[in-house]
C-alpha cells in the first residue's frame, strides 16, 4: 500500500498518536516504528526490557515511559492516558502497518464521522502469511475520548470504544505467532492466566469440555478459520491453538484438584 496523498494533504490531517506496551521486542520493533512514520508522537510504555528495545525506540523519537508490570489491560490503559492527541493508534511491538496505511487512516478519521477503525491480522506462521486467516478484526484506531480498556480481564484483553466503528482493508503483518517454539511459549503463559481468570469468574471446571475442547477448536480453527488452506503450516498451528484450549481446561482442572487436596496451588505453578 503506497502513499497517494500530497504534502499538503498530510500537513492538514489531524494529530494521531501511537502507544505500544514493551518487554525486550527489539526483534521486529525497527519495523514496527517505521510503519508509523509521520505520528504526531508515539509513546512506549516499557516494563524491564533488557535487549535494545529503549536503543530503538529512542532512534524513532519514542518518549520512552518505564512502568512495573501491571498486568494487559491495565498496562495498556496506562500507555493511552499517557497520549496527548484524541485519536490513537495502538500496535504490540510485533505488529507492523504496511506502506500507506497510517496516511490512508488518518484521511478516513480526518472525515470525522466515526469514533473507531478496525483493522485485519495478518498472522506470519513459519515465515509466511497464513492464507485465508485474515478474517479476524480488531479495534486499533480510535478516539482516546470515547474508548476504554475494560481491566477486568488478565489475557485477551479488549479495548471499549464507543458507536460507530467502520473498518479499512488494511492488514497489520503480525509477528507474534511466527515460531511454533516462541507460539508454544505465549500460549502456555496465556492458558493459565486464563484459567485464573475463569476462576475468579466463578466458572468451574468441566470434564466435558476437558474431553471435546480440542477436536472442536481444532475443527474451528482447521476448517471454520480455513487454516487448511496453509497446508501443513496451517495444521500444525490448528492443533497449537487447540491444545492452548486444552491446556486452559487442563490448568483449570489442576488447581482444583490440588486446592481439594489442600495443596498450595499458587507454589505448584512457580
Amino acid at each position: 500500500m503506497i502513499s497517494r496523498f500530497t504534502m499538503a494533504e498530510q500537513n492538514s490531517l489531524p494529530k494521531v498518536s501511537v502507544y505500544l506496551i514493551t518487554l525486550n521486542e527489539g526483534r521486529h520493533l525497527d519495523e514496527v516504528l517505521s510503519s508509523v512514520k509521520g505520528a504526531d508522537e508515539v509513546v512506549l510504555v516499557d516494563s524491564g526490557s533488557t535487549d535494545d528495545t529503549l536503543d530503538i525506540a529512542e532512534k524513532h523519537g519514542a518518549r520512552i515511559i518505564h512502568q512495573q508490570w501491571l498486568g494487559y489491560a491495565k498496562q495498556k490503559a496506562f500507555a493511552l492516558e499517557q497520549c496527548q492527541n484524541d485519536w490513537v493508534i495502538n500496535l504490540d511491538g510485533d505488529e507492523v502497518l504496511p506502506d500507506g496505511a497510517f496516511e490512508t487512516i488518518q484521511h478516513r478519521i480526518a472525515k470525522g464521522d466515526i469514533n473507531g477503525i478496525y483493522l485485519a491480522h495478518d498472522d506470519i506462521f513459519m515465515g509466511h502469511s497464513l492464507p485465508g486467516h485474515r478474517h479476524h478484526r480488531f479495534r486499533r484506531v480510535y478516539r482516546k475520548s470515547k474508548s476504554h480498556w475494560n481491566t477486568s480481564t488478565k489475557v485477551h484483553e479488549h479495548i471499549e470504544v464507543e458507536p460507530p466503528l467502520t473498518h479499512l482493508p488494511i492488514d497489520v503483518k503480525h509477528y507474534g505467532y511466527d515460531s511454533a517454539h516462541g507460539y508454544m511459549d505465549k500460549l502456555n503463559k496465556y492458558s493459565l492466566l486464563k484459567a485464573k481468570q475463569r476462576e475468579e469468574r466463578g466458572r468451574h471446571c468441566s470434564l466435558a469440555r476437558v474431553l471435546l475442547i480440542f477436536p472442536l477448536m481444532f475443527i474451528k480453527f482447521y476448517f471454520i478459520r480455513r487454516m487448511f488452506l496453509a497446508g501443513w503450516r496451517g495444521f500444525i498451528k490448528a492443533n497449537i491453538d487447540a491444545f492452548h484450549f486444552f491446556l486452559t481446561e487442563a490448568k483449570l482442572y489442576e488447581r482444583a484438584y490440588r486446592r481439594k487436596r489442600g495443596d498450595d496451588v499458587e507454589k505448584s505453578e512457580r
